[in-house]
């Protein structure tokens, strides 16, 4: 089988070596993805284990498209019925490039025709709302079709231990891939001094203890007729024997919000890391608290400016940045003009956060760093 797997913009470098680690050879990369093969096995291994994959499909189908029948037809080769249950919905995504058929409405609506008529030739689908989308990916280029199906389901992300969030939440595999690019080792104290909902310490001491992201959610492989659940079963065994459970790491996190201590506490414990981090109340712009600045490294997501009045978030990004740079570490933010408050020792990654454009801005990391 053939995977196409994406990942958040600028983070491939970080999916490419993630992917390596799990024994899997990518194949290429591009900005927000790279393309793999494998079975069975390595699909349901990526869906389980990545922890910075946005969703993993599979492909399905391919061939010449220079016109709507020749997509008709390639569509038509593909027994939905192994991917497809009965009441199920289908969402066409289309991605179009250096192709004739540009309509991207158009393209869904014959992709659409072309699977519901094999599943129900009578032409009439009962859909279940209850029921998750199955999606499929249409992609275009040079005048080539090729058809994926989405084998997660809803975004992988989505650890499924945040119930609450702060004001600029932080998507779980950004956060896994700061970590995991920061050059930070696991006996050093990591520390995040605007923690919020908890999601980069939680996502740290997840990769500190080897706990697979995708422990605590569903696939949409699941559903599939193919589902082979006792091999599933078997990996996920596998996955928890994994898991390091007698270590103790350094990792600490503050906020000066208290009750987002509490909502991030919440959520360490949903995700099995209660433990494992220190939180306690601190605001930032007060005298640091003690720890060695030499030894530690400081991984942030701090405002971004919706409820700050400039005066005060331009004093928070300098004291934040003379906290990193008397130690190591970086931060994102879409607070753009914090680049003119940065010394060129700093570098910077771009990097978005759902919408939001953004910078991840580091200094003094090692050469693993992004």
């Amino acid at each position: 089988m053939r995977f196409l797997i994406t990942c958040p913009f600028g983070l491939s470098s970080v999916l490419w070596n993630e992917l390596k680690r799990l024994k899997i050879t990518p194949e290429d990369s591009f900005a927000t993805g790279a393309y793999a093969t494998g079975e069975l096995k390595e699909l349901m291994q990526i869906n389980l284990r990545s922890r910075i994959a946005n969703k993993v499909y599979v492909q399905v189908a391919s061939g010449p498209c220079a016109d709507f029948d020749a997509l008709f037809a390639i569509i038509q080769t593909v027994d939905w019925t192994q991917y497809v249950s009965v009441g199920q919905a289908v969402a066409i995504n289309v991605h179009t490039n250096k192709s004739q058929l540009t309509s991207e409405r158009t393209l869904q609506s014959i992709s659409n025709k072309a699977i519901y008529q094999q599943l129900n030739p009578v032409g009439w689908w009962r859909i279940d709302r209850q029921a998750e989308d199955v999606e499929v990916f249409v992609m275009l280029a040079n005048d080539q079709a090729t058809i994926f199906v989405n084998s997660s389901g809803r975004a992988l992300y989505q650890r499924w231990y945040r119930n609450e969030t702060g004001e600029a939440p932080l998507k779980e595999n950004i956060a896994a891939g700061l970590i995991l690019s920061s050059g930070w080792k696991y006996a050093q104290l990591l520390r995040d001094p605007c923690c919020g909902s908890g999601t980069l310490p939680i996502e740290a001491a997840m990769i500190a203890r080897n706990i697979a992201p995708g422990l605590q959610r569903r696939f949409a492989f699941e559903n599939r007729k193919t589902h082979d659940s006792q091999l599933f079963s078997e990996l996920q065994r596998q996955a928890i024997d994994a898991q390091f459970t007698n270590k103790m790491y350094q990792i600490s996190a503050s906020d000066i919000d208290p009750e987002m201590l509490h909502v991030a506490q919440w959520n360490a414990q949903r995700a099995g890391v209660a433990d494992t981090i220190k939180f306690f109340e601190h605001d930032m712009m007060s005298p640091l608290t003690p720890f060695d600045l030499q030894n530690v490294i400081i991984i942030a997501n701090p405002p971004y400016g919706k409820r700050l009045a400039p005066q005060d978030l331009d004093k928070t990004y300098q004291q934040l940045i003379n906290l990193i740079g008397h130690s190591r570490g970086g931060f994102i933010s879409s607070y753009l003009q914090c680049k003119d408050m940065l010394d060129p020792t700093w570098t910077t990654k771009k990097l978005f956060n759902g919408a939001d454009e953004c910078g991840f801005y580091t200094t003094k990391f090692s050469k693993s760093a992004i």
